[in-house]
């Protein structure tokens, strides 16, 4: 019986030292930036190449953003394949539960988004906010490039919801130059079009996004990332 006991004990011991010796710990610097949600989703990208877009809140002010480190712990396995969005969606409410703006995880085909939910109003209350993404767009057919598609993509967003997107850095331009369609978009969310075309021009779940808010000038930039060409979210 000793003897069972010790071999047992011997067993869980390494199993729990391989878990451990396994577990990925993220953290994001305030120094570098404010949007911590953000920063920790960039380095799954890097790390699982996982397909996760962004989109921060609509922010009252620069004061509301988040200067809070934040940090999330997880298995490699566990970005890998069904389990991402329950991961990410465990990352996202143990931030909110530190207190930060409150988001939720959605799947688009082979992406996963991270999109705000709840915003701290003015007298410290949670208040749902739609994704500006959500915006239901549609372009007639025309002969087009894919850097032209993209910006009238971006235009109707900003017809639907007053929000300008200026198009950022990281942008695919010579995928997006190279790219021509005579398709147009007819009742889509704007988000279902946007990855639609980066499918079109690469890799599918290759090129993914984040959409940050200027709460100054009321608009958002959209900046770009390559997460690699194996970057997917198996269903």
């Amino acid at each position: 019986m000793g003897r069972m006991f010790f071999l047992f004990a011997l067993v869980s011991l390494f199993s729990s030292t391989g878990t451990a010796q396994n577990s990925v710990t993220i953290t994001s610097d305030p120094t570098q930036t404010a949007r911590p949600v953000s920063a920790l989703l960039e380095q799954v990208r890097k790390r699982e190449e996982l397909s996760v877009t962004y989109e921060d809140p609509r922010y009252l002010r620069d004061s509301d953003m988040d200067e809070r480190p934040a940090s999330f712990a997880y298995g490699p396995q566990e970005m890998r394949g069904p389990d991402a969005e329950a991961t990410v969606a465990r990352m996202l409410r143990e931030y909110e539960l530190g207190g930060g703006p409150t988001f939720t995880v959605v799947r688009d085909g082979i992406r996963l988004h991270v999109v705000p939910d709840e915003i701290l109003n003015g007298a410290g209350q949670r208040v749902h906010q739609d994704s500006v993404l959500d915006a239901i767009i549609s372009i007639p057919p025309r002969k087009r490039n894919g850097s032209q598609l993209l910006g009238e993509i971006c235009n109707q967003v900003q017809k639907q919801t007053g929000y300008l997107i200026d198009v950022g850095i990281g942008t695919p331009t010579n995928f997006l130059v190279r790219y021509h369609t005579a398709e147009g978009i007819e009742n889509q969310p704007a988000r279902s079009a946007l990855g639609h075309l980066l499918d079109s021009i690469s890799t599918p779940g290759r090129y993914v996004w984040d959409l940050y808010y200027d709460p100054n000038d009321n608009s958002y930039g959209l900046n770009f990332s390559d997460v690699g060409h194996s970057g997917f979210v198996q269903k």
